[in-house]
């Protein structure tokens, strides 16, 4: 059964697992500074249908406030109100308040979410108590053609469900013989699949410019001496530093969505990085990049034969 206390304890145990995921550069070690660039980050990205409602609930924003307004005013918001978060993440207390539960399920998008909707397949019958408990209730008797009506019903409810049945038996006979059969094509063609490696137990470091897997048992990094993290495969995958010209797509075709983030180093230089989140090494939230910061900084060419933009 699903009640407050189980949902308490998923929310938990998902953060636990993956540190967040996607956003495990901010809340695998959550600090105030982290957690308030991580909502910003969000904000215009994750929006599901009932999360305007959680935000509104913790932010206090107000109904048919623009998404600039928001942005303002979660500039502005004190960054102790993110303590109790904080401290839930870390175990540091055991319990919280809905509006903090409710802010950790979006930013670890957990689903689903709110606490209404994940009780919502327990709670379809709903039972309304009258206001006067002494009340007299009567009831009246059904006539004939009201007892037929709801004869007929029953039977088309059967036969509603009867045919649900045997869709649902078909698709799973269906889905197991797709199944079967790609089994058969890969055994034959001697190809197979890897299995999947649990992340538990396994941890990862920055080496130059990218995410290698190296032994928990570390403290920093052999050769580069950064910091021991847990193991993300996302950024194990998509993490890189790279380098620029003009013929780098800096945009996703179609979306216009950034495939590039940037940050200046000690130095005064700009690096670039293949996802969002924090750098590496100074832990300094990385930047979409523009056609400002593009006009300004990216070279025409990478200094190779034929490396010079069309």
């Amino acid at each position: 059964m699903k009640t407050s206390e189980t949902y308490k304890k998923e929310i938990l145990e998902k953060y636990n697992t993956d540190k967040g995921g996607e956003m495990s550069g901010y809340l695998a070690e959550p600090t105030r500074k982290k957690i308030r660039e991580a909502c910003l980050w969000l904000l215009n990205r994750r929006k599901e249908k009932n999360d305007e409602y959680i935000l509104n609930q913790f932010f206090q924003f107000k109904e048919g406030e623009d998404k600039e307004s928001h942005i303002k005013k979660l500039k502005g918001y004190k960054a102790d109100k993110f303590v109790p978060v904080i401290q839930y993440l870390k175990g540091i207390t055991r319990d919280t308040s809905s509006e903090n539960l409710e802010l950790i399920s979006w930013l670890i998008d957990f689903q689903p979410r709110p606490l209404q909707v994940y009780r919502k397949p327990e709670n379809l019958i709903s039972v309304e108590k009258s206001n006067t408990s002494n009340e007299e209730i009567s009831v009246g008797v059904p006539s004939e053609e009201e007892v037929n009506k709801g004869k007929e019903g029953v039977r088309s409810r059967k036969e509603e469900q009867s045919t649900k049945e045997k869709k649902r038996r078909w698709i799973i006979t269906f889905s197991i013989s797709i199944a079967f059969a790609a089994i058969l094509v890969i055994a034959k063609s001697g190809m197979f699949v890897e299995p999947i490696v649990p992340t538990e137990n396994k941890c990862m470091a920055w080496a130059k410019n990218h995410y290698e897997e190296v032994s928990c048992n570390l403290t920093f990094h052999k050769e580069y001496g950064t910091k021991i993290e847990p193991y993300d495969s996302n950024k194990i995958a998509n993490f890189k530093k790279v380098k620029v010209t003009m013929k780098t797509d800096f945009f996703a075709e179609g979306t216009n969505k950034p495939l590039i983030w940037y940050t200046k180093n000690k130095d005064g230089k700009i690096e670039y990085f293949t996802s969002p989140g924090l750098h590496p090494v100074t832990g300094k939230t990385l930047d979409e990049i523009t056609p400002y910061i593009i006009q300004k900084y990216v070279p025409l060419h990478s200094g190779g034969i034929n490396s010079f933009a069309d």
